[in-house]
């Protein structure tokens, strides 16, 4: 699992490079959030060295979301596609954590109820 910070610049640290850092010269990252089902696409050039290193192990790739961050906080599905958009090379799931501007749900929790079931509604 990876854990992103809202609105701060954050290092990905992968091990994306041994099977495609020689066939792609970029990447997509492609963040769906788990509840809203927002998608946020994010290109990455690899000859860019404030956006991607590598070395034999592993690779790091630089994502500012302090410039363009996520919506909401909580869980992604993150799937990074080669430059062409057609090759899956890598499938996770990231926890963005940090905080919101604005809260995006409102949370009602069922009074008499043991188990303490919460129901989040988007405003």
């Amino acid at each position: 699992m990876i854990y992103l910070l809202k609105s701060e610049p954050n290092t990905l640290v992968l091990n994306i490079n041994n099977n495609s850092s020689q066939t792609f010269t970029g990447y997509t990252l492609e963040f769906t959030h788990i509840m809203s089902k927002e998608v946020k696409t994010y290109s990455i050039d690899t000859s860019n060295p404030l956006q991607y290193d590598s070395n034999i192990r592993y690779c790091n790739i630089y994502l500012d979301l302090s410039v363009d961050d996520l919506n909401y906080q909580g869980q992604y599905n993150l799937n990074i596609y080669g430059q062409d958009g057609n090759v899956l090379v890598f499938n996770g799931i990231v926890i963005l954590e940090g905080t919101a501007e604005t809260n995006p749900y409102t949370q009602y929790i069922s009074p008499n109820e043991t188990n303490e079931n919460t129901i989040y509604i988007q405003e």
